[in-house]
């Protein structure tokens, strides 16, 4: 586990126990063009760093990833929709970069980049 995910999962572990948005942008195959963006509301309860140990070879599973636990609803074309589980995850894939500045943690992998506020 890399020194910098642990450190963002400590800036996630303070905001425990409240609502936090959350845009994802994903970025098209190797280009940072973004595809797609998801929008989230998420009431978080706890966080984890989930080790894949038995992470796929074609990449398809992240060897990291960081695990929200709680709830939440993600904008849809149609209206909000709840998440299908009570858990977000954010796959580590490629060199992650995160930077912190209040009220936001911005975190940026080979696949998308995570934008969380209060």
């Amino acid at each position: 586990m890399s020194e910098q995910n642990e450190q963002v999962v400590e800036w996630l572990e303070e905001l425990k126990g409240q609502t936090l948005f959350i845009q994802k942008d994903e970025f098209e195959t190797g280009k940072s063009d973004v595809l797609a963006t998801d929008k989230v509301r998420f009431q978080l309860d706890s966080v984890g760093l989930k080790n894949n140990r038995n992470a796929s070879i074609d990449d398809y599973v992240a060897n990291e990833e960081i695990v929200l636990y709680g709830s939440g609803t993600i904008e849809t074309a149609q209206g909000e929709t709840d998440l299908p589980e009570n858990v977000y995850e954010i796959p580590l894939t490629g060199e992650v970069k995160a930077n912190k500045q209040d009220p936001s943690i911005r975190l940026r992998t080979d696949d998308a980049m995570y934008t969380i506020f209060t």
